[in-house]
């Protein structure tokens, strides 16, 4: 429904010129400077609309900003994660290869010191046989002994220092292991908060471009309605002036209207869907809740524009940011406008026929319909055959 609203205040300015009553005019003055109040109660609305959305970009942005610096701490964190994680890897490789190195040692110990045993045993095998003929021969063997069981006692030395840095050695193993199992969760928890930090800010940076996308509507809004009040002011101001002069069409207004039988069977105005239809709205932002007295609908650009039925062209204008749009009188009791033509093909006071082309859809393709009975907005789906859309 972007800037419909402000289509709406046109059209009820040109209407307080067209359907003038000419049985109570103080009450058409009355009626007019009741809608002055509600385009200024609206722009007071506007206003403060905007306000709210530029508090809300200022929220906004703080969240981005404390995104960027969640985003930013994290990263620094991961860096440092990474560069111990990786100092880890080599003293577990360094660790691992100590490892190795003394199982090998306590391994070849233990190989010398089962060598040294079993000469040990024999050894004293042979000195418990019954004769030995040659006395420096038992002496020799006791000396081989006495060597072997000193060698023995130390190889058994080595062998219990060896099992001790072996188990030094697994156990640096284990905790170097077990920190590097820690710093690796730890990096992946600070990756996963990294990426959502940065998921987080992107979805705040859209939310931010659409509150300035709104805000920008929002002010453009606050201008389009206070030039209207000044264009109503001046309009209130010649009808008071011109009160007594201001007699249009009394008799049209009482009797029956050949319009309103066609309830149901109007032609469509434009070929395409309806985006944004009638009646009560509310801003899935804002979330602030606005009327919507006609429809929009969304066609091709530089799709036909029909009248939906014979009348004569009432207006013909051009409003900021709407285009040329077009107001046709049927029977002096309801009135359809058709806001945001390109191109327009009739001109005021001309008698138009039903499917009378009025023009053409501008480039975005999206054509504003309302049909009133006098001021009173009527819903335009329940008066057009829904096939011809």
């Amino acid at each position: 429904m972007k800037k419909y609203f402000y289509f709406i205040i046109t059209v009820f300015m040109v209407f307080a010129v067209v359907t003038v009553d000419a049985k109570d005019d103080k009450s058409e003055i009355i009626n007019q400077k009741t809608e002055l109040k509600q385009i200024k109660d609206e722009v007071e609305q506007s206003k403060k609309k905007l306000d709210s959305l530029r508090n809300s970009e200022m929220n906004v942005q703080k969240e981005i900003s404390d995104y960027d610096q969640k985003i930013s701490s994290n990263r620094k964190i991961i860096n440092r994660l990474t560069r111990e994680l990786d100092q880890l890897k080599e003293n577990i490789y360094g660790a691992e290869m100590q490892l190795n190195q003394r199982q090998e040692t306590l391994d070849r110990v233990q190989r010398r010191y089962l060598g040294n045993i079993r000469q040990f045993y024999f050894l004293t095998k042979k000195t418990t046989e019954p004769f030995i003929d040659d006395p420096n021969r038992e002496s020799g063997i006791k000396k081989q002994i006495m060597y072997l069981n000193s060698l023995a006692d130390f190889e058994s030395g080595n062998i219990e220092e060896a099992s001790e840095y072996l188990i030094q050695s697994v156990d640096e193993l284990e905790n170097l292991s077990g920190k590097k199992k820690e710093v690796s969760n730890l990096k992946k928890q600070k990756e996963v908060s990294y990426s959502l930090d940065k998921s987080r800010k992107q979805n705040e940076e859209k939310k931010l471009d659409r509150l300035r996308r709104k805000s920008m509507d929002e002010a453009d809004r606050i201008f389009t309605l206070e030039k209207a009040a000044r264009e109503m002011e001046a309009i209130i101001a010649r009808l008071e002036e011109e009160q007594e002069r201001v007699r249009r069409q009394q008799q049209g207004s009482t009797t029956g209207s050949v319009f309103a039988a066609l309830q149901g069977q109007l032609l469509s105005p434009y070929r395409g869907k309806i985006i944004v239809p009638f009646g009560n709205l509310q801003d899935p932002v804002t979330k602030l809740k606005s009327f919507s007295p006609g429809i929009t609908i969304q066609g091709k650009a530089g799709g036909a524009v029909y009248s939906v039925a014979a009348g004569i062209v009432a207006y013909t204008g051009n409003l900021r940011g709407y285009g040329n749009f077009v107001i046709i009188n049927h029977d002096n009791q309801y009135y359809t406008t058709y806001a945001g033509l390109e191109r327009m093909f009739v001109s005021q006071d001309q008698h138009l026929q039903a499917g009378t082309k009025l023009g053409l859809a501008a480039e975005d393709g999206q054509v504003k319909f309302e049909l009133r009975q006098g001021r009173e907005p009527l819903d335009p789906v329940k008066w057009i055959k829904i096939e011809s859309l």
